[in-house]
């Protein structure tokens, strides 16, 4: 079973997947890792007193943390926000501005599909939230994104199934915050 989680880091650098999977490391985090947490726990807290309205969305209601699961993959979602006709997952940043990353993208769309199936509403958009103050954007999830969604699913399952050691597309930057880059034996 795929960790939702772990396709945004697979998209990041493949290898940090097979790390994961295969070896028993025990990494050391950077602190933007805690610091991540600490927001999203705060938020938590925030949660409990939102009404959302800033969104204005036609809300039934706003799951927190909701664990989805399939035959294939699970996780949990930071927001499942039912509406009337549809669903919108969101997901915390703790960052200043909402900016969505491919694998942040690929990674909501999976919550997305999980959601989907358990509320039974389609799905069209994603949300990043970033800061106390739920500064947030809604992006479209194209067919086009659903494709590559696919083929990233694709290749994360050929990686495990077949225990195949993978290439590392991740740049030098990504490398020097990489929790692994003392495993990986490719970069200074």
């Amino acid at each position: 079973m795929i960790l939702i989680s772990h396709i945004r880091q697979f998209i990041f650098c493949p290898r940090i997947l097979y790390f994961y999977t295969f070896c028993d490391i025990k990494p050391l985090y950077p602190e933007y890792v805690s610091l991540g947490t600490q927001y999203h726990n705060r938020q938590n807290e925030l949660f409990k007193s939102r009404k959302f309205l800033k969104f204005k969305l036609p809300i039934i209601r706003v799951y927190n943390n909701l664990y989805l699961q399939d035959l294939s993959m699970s996780g949990i979602a930071d927001l499942v926000i039912e509406c009337e006709d549809e669903i919108i997952v969101a997901e915390y940043k703790n960052q200043n501005k909402p900016i969505l990353s491919t694998g942040a993208k690929m990674q909501l769309i999976a919550y997305s599909i999980l959601a989907s199936k358990y509320l039974n509403k389609p799905f069209s958009k994603i949300m990043l939230i970033c800061s106390n103050n739920l500064k947030f954007k809604i992006f479209d999830i194209t067919n086009d994104d659903l494709i590559k969604f696919d083929k990233v699913i694709n290749s994360i399952k050929k990686m495990i199934d077949q225990e195949i050691f993978p290439h590392s597309n991740a740049s030098i930057a990504a490398c020097i915050q990489c929790e692994f880059k003392n495993y990986c034996d490719d970069r200074e």
